[in-house]
């Protein structure tokens, strides 16, 4: 009786292990598959993110009315006076409400003027600002404009900030509702990553609207090579042209005295036999014309 009893408990233990490792199986099993849907539910949640970031791209950039334009333009003029010219272009751009970026002169050898002004003028001025400097007393020397169409990735930025913010909205709400640790840490890297990107297109976004509503004008200025100050100083300093000529001179002498000598030098082994022989004839003509008188 006894030996029945002791089979029957353990088999009443060894069914109840059993059971227990059938639930426990049951349980990972449906972690697995709650994990499994959660997975494919980002995925497709990240998929249609990127779907809807794509269509609204091509829908944005087929329904702007203003396309977003950079304009840079580039002037070479000649002035009479540096400092004037310099002076009326700044005033003229701060009056359409434009600024000055870099501005630089340097003195040539002769004393005239070189440099040149960097200005960022209101987009919807900058051809007035142009003919402006056209029709001033100025002589126009190069001129040349430059255009970059940036539209298309103007609005592609927008897109993908949206699809972005939707992003960082859904990783907030997971934050709230993460149950353990690992799972916060996991969001809170992707989050961190995520934000990072909206900050780096937003800094670009803001970058390419204000290449747009202000465009770039280099302006190269030279003063004229002659001015009648100083042609007057050149032409009427008499005493130092005087000088000048006399100096002149003298190294004119100098070098013909100095070219004789070298010549003579040079030619010595040919001259002065021919000297020695011409003296000895001549010396013996006159002594016969002695004898014989």
């Amino acid at each position: 009786m006894m030996n029945v009893k002791v089979w029957l408990s353990t088999l009443f233990l060894l069914i109840l292990l059993m059971a227990c490792s059938n639930q426990q199986q049951e349980s990972v099993q449906t972690d697995h598959a709650v994990a499994d849907q959660d997975e494919m539910a980002k995925t497709e949640e990240s998929t249609s993110l990127e779907s809807e970031a794509h269509e609204s791209r091509v829908f944005n950039t087929e329904s702007v009315d203003e396309r977003m334009v950079i304009y840079q333009g580039y002037i070479t003029i000649e002035v009479k006076d540096y400092m004037k010219a310099r002076d009326e272009i700044q005033a003229k751009a701060n009056e359409l409400g434009g600024y000055i970026v870099e501005s630089h002169y340097n003195e040539e050898a002769e004393g005239q003027l070189f440099g040149s002004i960097v200005l960022r003028i209101p987009k919807q001025d900058f051809q007035p600002f142009f003919d402006h400097i056209g029709n001033s007393d100025v002589k126009i020397l190069e001129q040349r404009t430059h255009g970059n169409d940036v539209t298309e990735e103007f609005v592609d930025l927008e897109s993908r900030l949206k699809a972005k913010r939707v992003v960082e909205e859904r990783l907030l709400t997971f934050m709230d509702h993460a149950d353990n640790t690992e799972n916060l840490l996991k969001i809170s890297n992707d989050l961190a990553i995520v934000q990072e990107e909206i900050e780096q297109m937003t800094g670009r976004k803001q970058f390419l609207e204000n290449q747009v509503d202000f465009s770039t004008v280099t302006i190269t200025i030279h003063e004229n090579a002659i001015t009648a100050s100083t042609l007057q100083g050149n032409e009427l300093n008499t005493w130092e042209r005087s000088k000048k000529l006399f100096i002149d001179t003298i190294n004119v002498l100098i070098a013909a005295v100095s070219g004789i000598v070298v010549f003579l030098v040079g030619l010595s082994p040919v001259v002065l036999p021919i000297v020695i022989l011409i003296g000895l004839v001549v010396f013996i003509k006159r002594k016969n014309k002695k004898n014989k008188e």
